[in-house]
């Protein structure tokens, strides 16, 4: 599944915004999220397999709280199981591939709420 059909003009529904503040929240989130999976950092308390093992368990999360895969989807109007099916396409895929996505994945863009 290419990264364009996360952003899909049927994932954004129309007339409705959010705060500047809290789309750019959302969006820092869900970048940090994959940067996790993509290529993890090891910190002085956390290995860089412990960073991409929680980003996955909260991609899998049905929670609605702030902060959550949901309410992030929900701010920056993806559509979740979309988002999570390029996940899975791009944990499944070859090294080359991979890399071809993560380079899509950083020209990404959240088109601005209407």
């Amino acid at each position: 599944m290419q990264l364009d059909a996360v952003a899909g003009d049927t994932l954004y529904p129309k007339g409705k915004s959010y705060d500047p503040a809290s789309r750019k929240l959302a969006l820092g989130i869900l970048l940090q999220a994959f940067r996790d999976i993509i290529s993890p950092r090891r910190s002085t308390w956390k290995k860089g397999e412990d960073w991409k093992a929680d980003a996955l368990e909260w991609f899998g999360s049905n929670e609605n709280h702030p902060g959550s895969f949901n309410w992030v989807c929900h701010h920056l109007h993806i559509c979740p199981e979309r988002l999570r099916t390029w996940l899975h396409c791009y944990l499944n895929s070859d090294a080359k591939e991979k890399k071809r996505l993560a380079k899509k994945l950083v020209r990404f863009q959240i088109p601005r709420s209407a």
